[in-house]
């Protein structure tokens, strides 16, 4: 019994885009906040925040970019 279908090629690659942007939201937001540590003595974002925050952008991305694949095939 499968529990996941396998996925297409441009679903690879939409996840892959997607985790490259998660990263790059988790690097972001890590410098913000550690600059904002210096200067001010006091983090403007918590842990908690900065997780949730990336792992919804590389879903989110990756959800746009399947939905766009999909309308584009059936065009």
């Amino acid at each position: 019994m499968k529990f996941f279908k396998k996925m297409s090629k441009y679903e690879q690659s939409n996840w892959k885009s997607g985790a490259v942007l998660g990263f790059y939201t988790y690097m972001l937001l890590l410098f913000i906040n550690y600059i904002c540590g210096l200067i001010s003595e006091s983090e403007p974002l918590t842990s908690g925040i900065i997780f949730w925050s990336g792992i919804l952008v590389a879903f989110g991305y990756e959800l746009v970019l399947n939905l766009k694949s999909k309308k584009d095939i059936k065009n």
